[in-house]
């Protein structure tokens, strides 16, 4: 049955708003009506046949049971389902996002009057990213001395001999680190230092374009969205390290984040969050996509570091969704390379 929902918008402040419905008592007695019925369907008591037993002596037993099963049902699959369309309204026609979900509802349910139920939710407005080509940053060329792979090379042989009571053979060490003589061990050496100082120097070249950038351009960021994602930062350590003891949906438990937690967490959040608003602003200023072959460069990084054949990978990709997460992050890597004046590679 249709249900006559009223409901009031107020904006706390630029970004809180709260949604405010009413259900007369009249729309709510006539919900209550019907729950009832269905209900005494399905109740049998001693001295009368299932679904007979009077109205008077039923809602005297199990009227209170029902009111509430009625104001659940009614909150659940009316109300939060209205208040989602209004939010996606405001998504749509004010580009607003959702920082954090709702918090939970301010109810008024006593029977014989209006059920009033209130949500507030925190919202992000859209930012514009100023100075971010004028910026002048740049990777530095990356260089690997001779003594860094002899460290190297030094550490894993005596790395490799504490863990054996007899030490190895020269072939036997090639062997068990995966390569074929000392010159293809070296070569492996040296591809390993040279990504890792590599990553590191793109990392601190990012730091710095962040740096200018979050100074630049402030924003706020809320509170709800700060503990809402040291909460689900919580909840994915949790689940890395239980899941075998715990079936899906305990994993889903909300796990409660501690002032001291919060306290700890938050300078890593806020910065992470300001650095993604930023990228995303920035893929959306831009209308930053990858090409193909950029797509078809990543799925073939994929494919090598499992030793799997391209077509199939990107195949298997394709058909479970991945391949569209993989859009997904090189959007992000696009804007990360027009801060750093980088690429993405090609797949020709």
């Amino acid at each position: 049955m249709a249900i006559n929902i009223k409901n009031s918008v107020s904006k706390t402040d630029d970004n809180h708003r709260s949604v405010e419905f009413t259900i007369s008592s009249n729309e709510m007695e006539k919900l209550f009506e019907k729950s009832l019925g269905e209900f005494r369907k399905q109740v049998s008591m001693k001295g009368f046949r299932p679904g007979q037993v009077p109205k008077q002596l039923f809602v005297s037993r199990f009227g209170d049971e029902v009111w509430r099963e009625t104001v659940g049902n009614v909150v659940e699959n009316e109300l939060k389902n209205e208040f989602e369309k209004i939010v996606e309204t405001w998504k749509t026609d004010e580009k607003l996002e959702i920082a954090a979900p709702a918090e939970p509802g301010e109810i008024s349910a006593e029977r014989g009057r209006d059920l009033v139920y209130k949500l507030n939710i925190a919202l992000n407005k859209p930012i514009e990213v100023q100075g971010y080509k004028e910026l002048g940053i740049s990777v530095p060329a990356t260089i690997v001395a001779e003594e860094e792979i002899n460290d190297v090379i030094k550490d894993v042989r005596e790395r490799f001999a504490k863990e054996v009571e007899t030490p190895p053979t020269d072939e036997e060490f090639y062997s068990m680190v995966g390569a074929k003589d000392e010159a293809d061990f070296k070569s492996k050496v040296t591809d390993d230092v040279l990504r890792d100082k590599k990553y590191k120097a793109r990392l601190a070249a990012l730091k710095d374009a962040f740096d200018r950038l979050i100074e630049k351009n402030p924003f706020p960021v809320l509170e709800e969205q700060i503990k809402y994602t040291a909460m689900r930062s919580l909840q994915h350590h949790h689940h890395r390290h239980h899941h075998h003891h715990h079936d899906h949906e305990e994993d889903e438990e909300e796990i409660n984040v501690s002032e001291e937690q919060l306290n700890e967490m938050r300078p890593e959040i806020t910065r992470a969050i300001q650095e993604d608003r930023i990228l995303r602003a920035i893929v959306e200023q831009e209308t930053l996509k990858p090409t193909q072959g950029q797509v078809d460069a990543r799925v073939e990084e994929i494919a090598n570091s499992a030793g799997m054949d391209f077509a199939t990978v990107k195949d298997t990709m394709r058909r479970n969704g991945q391949i569209n997460r993989i859009r997904e992050n090189l959007k992000i890597e696009l804007a990360q390379n027009l801060l750093i004046g980088e690429t993405l590679t090609e797949k020709t």
